[in-house]
């Protein structure tokens, strides 16, 4: 651990074992590709084992998502057999190069944690659609390692990847993530789980023992139900609660009345509208009174003008020419001379 930490890097090979043709140990202990040695570097160092057995401790909280898939990559096609330890913790990455061993082992106070892929962007709107699609590509690949490792449906594997799921070594082994268990180690490391949701520092310190395997058929029966009352009641309590507070404020809120004003007012607006209503009535009266004046107004100057209309007559003044009003006769004189001669 001391030569790691002095060498800056996140993992080690045990170059003395390789020289007497043992099986080589390989530790990834720390975080994987933050000390800036590349997959590169331990790519060329596995190389240079020429296919000697491999036993592979793992306790990192992950890294680099990339350095990662390659160290994956060239453990798989090793051509020696590989063996991985889980020694305190698996955590992100590191579970998907545990995944590249032919054997898994882990401690029983171990833990093994896979979630999503996670990644910071600065940027506009497009720079960051590019970002989620990068990361859900790359979550497709790590869907495929744990789904054909475990043979669990990769729905419920990108559930339990969406929900920061944290394993037991009993849970981990009942999945199918490893092989065996092994009796407990003194756990040294200390992580930064800062980026993960889960688990606090404490609980990964402790020592979980060999508890009860929690079966899919007891998860959905009396696990669940238990989730799903909590959750009602939770729901249920909090509604009510929230109801309690509002009914309580509105009577806070509430002003007093004082009966007696209010009768009062109401006696007030009722003389208004009375005294309103006389109004209306007597203007009512008023109205009709003058349509009547103006009906027999109107008759009469209808019935003068019918009789001017009968009877035309021409006022003269007393000094004016009394005019004729019968039909001159023009004088015919060739008619009169006419009659002379037929006398």
């Amino acid at each position: 651990m001391e030569n790691i930490h002095q060498n800056k890097s996140w993992y080690s090979i045990n170059s003395i074992e390789a020289k007497k043709g043992k099986s080589t140990d390989i530790f990834i202990y720390d975080e994987i590709g933050v000390h800036g040695i590349t997959a590169k570097s331990f790519l060329q160092d596995l190389k240079d084992l020429g296919g000697k057995d491999i036993t592979l401790h793992i306790n990192s909280t992950g890294g680099d998502v990339f350095e990662g898939q390659a160290i994956y990559t060239s453990l798989k096609n090793y051509t020696g057999k590989v063996t991985a330890k889980i020694e305190g913790l698996a955590a992100s990455m590191a579970t998907v190069i545990a995944l590249a061993a032919d054997t898994i082992e882990m401690t029983s106070n171990s833990l093994f944690m896979i979630h999503s892929p996670m990644s910071n962007v600065f940027g506009n709107k497009s720079q960051m659609r590019k970002q989620i699609n990068a990361l859900e590509k790359v979550e497709a690949t790590m869907l495929k390692v744990y789904s054909k490792r475990t043979g669990l449906d990769e729905d419920k594997i990108s559930y339990m990847l969406d929900s920061e799921t944290w394993l037991s070594a009993d849970e981990a082994k009942e999945m199918g993530f490893i092989d065996s268990i092994s009796g407990k180690v003194e756990i040294v490391a200390k992580y930064d789980i800062t980026g993960f949701e889960n688990k606090t520092a404490e609980e990964i310190l402790t020592t979980f023992g060999n508890e009860p395997i929690k079966t899919e058929k007891e998860m959905d029966e009396s696990t669940m139900k238990n989730w799903f009352a909590e959750i009602k009641n939770l729901i249920i309590g909090k509604a009510e609660a929230q109801q309690e507070q509002v009914q309580t404020e509105a009577k806070e809120e509430q002003p007093q009345v004082n009966v007696s004003e209010l009768e009062a007012k109401i006696n007030a607006l009722t003389e208004e509208r009375d005294s309103l209503s006389q109004k209306l009535s007597a203007e009512k009266e008023k109205a009709n009174e003058s349509k009547e004046d103006f009906k027999t107004q109107f008759e009469t100057m209808t019935h003068r003008i019918s009789k001017l209309e009968a009877t035309p007559s021409v006022t003269l003044a007393e000094n004016e020419p009394k005019v004729s009003t019968e039909k001159s006769v023009q004088k015919d004189e060739w008619g009169d001379f006419a009659k002379s001669i037929l006398k």
